[in-house]
């Protein structure tokens, strides 16, 4: 596999070359395929602790690699829009920091297409993360390519619930330091504190964020849900066990658009007496946008999660 340059922007849809990820794939056989991927210091957001405690980094990674083995190996025709449905990752290890060049990540990836004669393109990809040929856990990634006309009944539908149930009035907002989510500047905290609800928060969107809006978009981004996830469920964490390390679990789940000029509520609930792993719910109005499952802690082995679960 080659770590030496960037896959093309096109195939896994960005605007920017900076913000590619991958830089090679190939199909080893049956439904297996290799990815490489190269991390910088200044990958994705500006994370404190750098990539080495930003798990969204690895989910944006498989994010990248669904589009372009769908691109590459799947005759996916280019210009469709993507809609991801699910999104996880669970860590066995903690991920290596990053040196003053890259760090060389790759994914063993199984990708399950749709079988023959199947109307809808719903593909899941599963893959072990190695670094240095040592497995440090999971990325799972769930998809669909959809035709534009397919698409655009679906947002109109959408748009037309949201102009149901959506509230106007601008909620009250706190807004948080950088460092209390994890990061260094200003404009990369998504979340504002509701000083009306114990462990509630508002999504804190800039359309301007070269990242997150990379290319224009019609309904807030999945992945900065994912990373407003990731915020909150530290700042839960931090709140119930001052000095809590990163997320070790991110698992999101998306049920419907959100409307970008309407507010996002996001809120948390202890799962268990541990007080590290979180239920998330992310809101507009009265619909569900999206649910997640995030876990704060030193990173646990198989045998510690059977326990756990138990």
């Amino acid at each position: 596999m080659s770590f030496d340059r960037c896959v093309s922007r096109a195939s896994v849809h960005k605007a920017v070359d900076a913000e590619v990820l991958l830089t090679d794939a190939a199909h080893i056989g049956d439904e297996r395929y290799a990815v490489a991927a190269v991390w910088r210091r200044d990958h994705y957001l500006g994370h404190q602790g750098g990539p080495a405690s930003d798990p969204v980094l690895l989910m944006e990674t498989a994010r990248q690699a669904a589009i372009h083995l769908s691109h590459r190996f799947f005759d996916v025709a280019p210009g469709l829009p993507f809609v991801l449905s699910e999104i996880s990752v669970d860590l066995s290890e903690a991920l290596p920091e990053v040196s003053a060049e890259h760090l060389a990540v790759g994914l063993d990836v199984v990708c399950r297409r749709p079988a023959e004669g199947t109307r809808r393109l719903r593909f899941e990809l599963t893959a072990d993360v190695l670094v240095h040929h040592r497995p440090l856990g999971l990325v799972r990634v769930c998809w669909e390519p959809m035709e534009h006309r397919r698409y655009a009944l679906l947002r109109r539908r959408v748009e037309r619930e949201a102009e149901v149930t959506l509230p106007r009035p601008e909620p009250s907002r706190v807004p948080l330091r950088p460092a209390h989510v994890g990061h260094l500047a200003e404009r990369d905290v998504l979340i504002d504190t509701d000083p009306l609800r114990t462990n509630g928060w508002w999504l804190r969107l800039d359309q301007e964020h070269p990242v997150l809006f990379d290319h224009e978009s019609d309904h807030v981004p999945g992945m900065a849900l994912v990373e407003a996830f990731r915020q909150a469920g530290r700042v839960a964490a931090v709140d119930r066990r001052p000095g809590a390390s990163g997320a070790t679990l991110l698992d999101v789940a998306f049920r419907s658009f959100g409307e970008l000029d309407a507010p996002v509520s996001i809120t948390a609930e202890p799962v268990g007496p541990s007080g590290s792993t979180f239920t998330l719910r992310a809101h507009q109005g009265n619909r569900e946008l999206a649910r997640s499952t995030v876990r704060y802690g030193t990173p646990l082995s198989a045998r510690a999660r059977w326990d756990e679960a138990c």
